[in-house]
């Protein structure tokens, strides 16, 4: 038994000698480390340079919807052709982002006698189903503010753009930006724009 009892203790002190001198090598220790960093490393970075650009994006899209509403409103007549030139110069305004995810719509509401707000006329550049479609004569609902108007017209302009972010960040659709103005017309009490959609 004694002779079979040494060489186990042996084996068991070399081993343990072993695990002792790995527990020392740092030699790796620095590889390992930047392996698991680099991940948050890139999250934290893609993060960043996204939060960025949507700073960026947002900013540009709520210039973009009181510059055509200011355009809008110091007109005394507009045209389907003449809005939909200002809404292109408009969505320019957002590169070197894409145009294609901008939406603008221009209406016109009448608040009657009454106080009933309608549409009168309104025109849409780039129309995107998820913020719905309107036409001449709908109901239309202005703040709370505008509850005591009677016999006005506002000008009603909405610029939104869909951000898709770039990492998605678990998202499951785009972040929509952007924002919505009112004015009343400059020139006149209205503008008129016969041969907008309706």
């Amino acid at each position: 038994m004694r002779s079979g009892f040494f060489p186990k203790l042996e084996r068991l002190s070399r081993g343990l000698r072993r695990i002792g001198s790995l527990w020392k090598d740092r030699s790796g220790v620095g590889a390992v480390e930047f392996a698991l960093t680099v991940p948050f490393i890139a999250i934290i970075y893609m993060a960043g340079s996204d939060a960025s650009m949507a700073v960026s994006v947002n900013r540009k899209i709520h210039n973009a919807s009181s510059t055509i509403d200011d355009l809008v409103t110091q007109s005394q007549s507009m045209t389907k052709s003449e809005l939909s030139a200002l809404m292109n110069v408009t969505a320019s305004l957002v590169e070197p982002y894409s145009q294609s995810s901008v939406f603008i719509r221009v209406t016109q509401v009448k608040i009657d006698a009454n106080g009933k707000q309608t549409v009168d006329w309104t025109q849409s550049y780039n129309p995107i189903a998820s913020y719905g479609t309107i036409k001449a004569g709908d109901i239309f609902h202005l703040p709370s503010s505008f509850a005591n108007e009677r016999s006005v017209y506002v000008i009603v302009t909405e610029a939104y753009y869909d951000y898709d972010a770039l990492g998605g960040y678990g998202l499951t659709g785009p972040i929509k930006m952007g924002e919505t103005n009112y004015l009343y017309p400059r020139i006149g009490t209205m503008i008129p724009c016969s041969d907008c959609a309706s």
